[in-house]
């Protein structure tokens, strides 16, 4: 079995991935660290699908300062050096749909989805807004796991699909007005909002929409003057079409589009997460297949695709499963890659810290061997993460 060890700054040797302290050491036993210097074998930027050569990538204050080649790099007596010379780098990967409530126990969650190399991920949705005071002790490094966004509370309708033991909104449009206001006032990154149900019931029932269109507008409304970007639950067509007529910034899931529904998300800069395994795996049904075509239906589009597991409904710590199964769908790895970098940091606003590997961004790392770009697989088994600086260990 493998457990996840951080490893406290400052305690590595050069060429040496083993931690000398628990992982609950307290801060004022940890050595102070001038910065850290990881030897690269190589850099992958996802957004121009090239490698670096062997770099020297310099952290400072939790912050990549400066990435120089290997070559004209000199170390210095204060340097904390981390070898992964034999190792592929890359930015931490992104899962912009995850419910860490679900599948077993917060903190085994966050960790594995952290232990999985996914330094972001977005909590889309939870049963009280305990999970923003639970974000922010993530955050704040309290609790391991990687940097979270949330939701906060579900928004959708009584005996809905987001019902979850008596969850549903029994009433109209102010009291969903109300939700959304609350959830921003506790903190929520996003707001949630469901307006259909599950793959099976919106491919047979292509039109329905969950609640109407005054509702929708009304939780955009109160989730855009509060600064917050409004994801939805919507699989169907017509909720689809409901969510870009009211404003909506993005699609939890995959959902069953046509041509034209694909140029008008593109046209709106509207992102869809993929979350295409936990909503296929193993289904070979006319159901799954049409999801599946649809979704490349929206990559032909040029939709601003994004990476997203469901985590809770696919394991956490299984992520990268997803990688995989957007190859199997007709990706490339670069483009599946990606989606999990450049493009969900773009769709979180989150570009000018993470997402890729250049100074002044977050020192948020991951390293595997082999190739990604021409196996995905080996993004399943990171030998090195590192957050904010701070790294984190496999061991066996």
């Amino acid at each position: 079995m493998r457990r996840l060890a951080e490893i406290l700054l400052g305690c590595f040797m050069v060429g040496s991935l083993v931690a000398s302290q628990s992982l609950r050491a307290p801060a004022s036993s940890r050595p102070a660290v001038d910065q850290i210097v990881i030897l690269a074998g190589r850099i992958l930027d996802p957004e121009s699908g090239n490698y670096s050569g062997p770099s020297a990538i310099i952290v400072r204050a939790g912050r990549i300062a400066e990435i120089k080649a290997r070559a004209k790099f000199t170390r210095q007596p204060t340097d904390t050096v981390i070898d992964l010379s034999s190792l592929t780098v890359l930015p931490g990967l992104i899962d912009a749909h995850v419910h860490l409530g679900i599948g077993g126990p917060v903190r085994k969650n966050a960790e594995a989805d952290l232990s999985a190399g996914f330094t972001t991920v977005v909590d889309l949705g939870s049963l009280t807004n305990r999970m923003l005071s639970i974000r922010d002790s993530i955050n704040a490094g309290s609790i391991v796991g990687p940097r979270v966004l949330a939701a906060g509370r579900w928004i959708g309708r009584k005996n809905g699909v987001c019902e979850f033991n008596g969850l549903g909104i029994d009433g109209g449009t102010p009291a969903f007005r109300q939700r959304a206001a609350e959830n921003a006032e506790g903190g929520a990154d996003v707001i949630k909002v469901c307006l259909s149900g599950w793959p099976a019931t919106s491919h047979a029932n292509p039109d329905d929409v969950e609640i109407p269109d005054s509702t929708i507008a009304a939780v955009v409304d109160e989730s855009h003057r509060r600064g917050k970007m409004v994801i939805a639950h919507a699989l169907s067509r017509g909720s689809v079409a409901a969510a870009l007529r009211n404003g909506v910034d993005g699609l939890a899931h995959s959902a069953f589009i046509d041509p034209a529904l694909a140029a008008e998300m593109a046209r709106r800069n509207v992102f869809m997460i993929s979350t295409i395994v936990s909503l296929t795996s193993g289904d070979t049904s006319i159901v799954a297949r049409d999801l599946v075509k649809s979704l490349v239906i929206a990559k032909d589009a040029k939709v601003r695709l994004v990476f997203g597991t469901d985590g809770g409904v696919l394991p956490h710590g299984k992520n990268a499963d997803e990688l995989e199964g957007l190859v199997r769908a007709g990706f490339t790895e670069l483009e599946a890659i990606r989606m999990a970098t450049t493009t969900a940091a773009r769709a979180l606003k989150l570009q000018d810290s993470i997402g890729s590997v250049r100074a002044g961004m977050s020192a948020d790392l991951i390293a595997v061997e082999g190739d990604p770009l021409k196996n995905t697989s080996t993004l399943k088994t990171p030998k090195f993460v590192m957050l904010r600086g701070r790294a984190v260990q496999l061991i066996q």
